[in-house]
């Protein structure tokens, strides 16, 4: 008889392959997707900054383009420094004093050295906000930007109504935040 030679086929199992390069490369896709997250740009991460453009003969100044979400920062400066022009947002700051229709005192509260003066620079000279009057005790939201005090207060005496005590107390400010929106907080 004749010897027939039976051999076992190898056959290459194909699908374990498959699926483990599925595995890798889901595996590499995520890992890339995170690493991208952690060091992506939004657009609440960009702020716009106003452009210095100095005198002739001016010495350059270092400046941080921040923007000032603390109180604290602003109530701490001793002089103006680099915080001109610097944009403000405040979220909960509690209106401490209504000046006039134009100016409120905003902070703590305690002495006139934990408060910031902020003059509402776009909103017409009512004594209200879109939603609500800017009166004391309320809590209100200041996107603005830092200003260097004038050192006469001649002209603001009258363009902000001022009381001759708090002509007194700005007098020894450095600075105070020109407000582009007030908006009272709930």
């Amino acid at each position: 008889m004749a010897e027939i030679d039976i051999q076992k086929k190898q056959s290459s199992n194909w699908l374990p392959w498959v699926i483990g390069l599925v595995v890798l490369a889901l595996l590499a896709w995520w890992l890339i997707g995170a690493n991208s997250r952690k060091t992506t740009t939004t657009e609440t991460d960009v702020v716009a900054q106003p452009v210095a453009v100095a005198e002739p003969g001016a010495v350059p100044v270092t400046t941080n383009t921040g923007m000032i979400t603390d109180l604290g920062t602003l109530t701490a400066a001793t002089a103006v420094g680099d915080l001109a022009g610097r944009q403000v947002m405040l979220s909960s700051v509690q209106v401490v004093k209504a000046v006039s229709d134009k100016a409120f005192w905003a902070g703590t509260g305690s002495a006139p050295s934990g408060n910031i003066f902020v003059v509402r620079g776009n909103q017409n000279a009512s004594y209200t906000a879109p939603d609500g009057a800017v009166t004391a005790g309320k809590r209100a939201m200041i996107f603005g930007t830092v200003q260097a005090m004038p050192s006469d207060l001649t002209q603001q005496s009258t363009e902000w109504n001022l009381a001759s005590t708090d002509k007194d107390v700005l007098a020894k400010k450095p600075l105070y935040v020109m407000a582009d929106s007030v908006r009272i907080v709930p």
